[in-house]
């Protein structure tokens, strides 16, 4: 009895991060458009009044910049939540989060995928990576194959593995051998019989 309250209050506390986190994701974007339109709207004005009053012109340009670079901030901090939420299923109830998840999954960004690994492979090999060689193989191979249908999670693991300098351990030389081998297996168990639709 105790633990099946335990395991509801985590989830709970689960629930309430993704809620917190699509009402950031709301209000980031609330944040941008405002930000940006009226930054539209004051560079507008800057433009009208180069005719009718110049003295008022580089104030409004000015204004304009600055609350154009609020509203670019509120953008790249919105996407910035969504690449991080992007790895945790939970956060698929959140609709811009899976649409970015499932975009990972398209045959498009799959054989992009594919032609990083292989040309990875085609370069003088480290030892770390020459181990996990078979198995990135396999996974260019399976990327590529119309008939295997890929999680969105894998997906987004296979993307932050062939980009994210600082946690991939294929990039990451500092980072244990062995997680290569861990990551890859891990984005391959994502791989289910089924047509891609994309």
């Amino acid at each position: 009895m105790a633990r099946a309250r335990g395991i509801r209050s985590v989830l709970l506390v689960y629930a309430r991060a993704v809620d917190d986190a699509a009402s950031e994701l709301r209000n980031l974007r609330c944040e941008e458009w405002e930000d940006l339109g009226l930054a539209g709207l004051s560079l507008a004005l800057a433009l009208g009044a180069t005719a009718v009053y110049p003295a008022l012109a580089l104030p409004l340009f000015v204004g304009g910049l600055v609350v154009g670079s609020r509203g670019l901030r509120a953008l790249c901090r919105r996407w910035d939540v969504v690449e991080r939420l992007a790895g945790d299923r939970d956060a698929y109830v959140i609709s811009e989060v899976l649409t970015y998840a499932m975009r990972e999954t398209t045959m498009d960004r799959r054989r992009t995928f594919a032609a990083l690994i292989r040309s990875r492979l085609r370069t003088p090999l480290e030892p770390r990576i020459e181990d996990a060689a078979g198995d990135l193989d396999l996974l260019a191979w399976e990327l590529e194959n119309a008939e295997l249908w890929l999680d969105p999670v894998a997906a987004v693991a296979c993307l932050r593995l062939l980009s994210d300098v600082t946690t991939s351990p294929l990039l990451n030389s500092a980072l244990p051998q062995q997680d290569l081998r861990s990551r890859v297996n891990h984005i391959r168990s994502g791989f289910r019989p089924g047509r891609v639709v994309a």
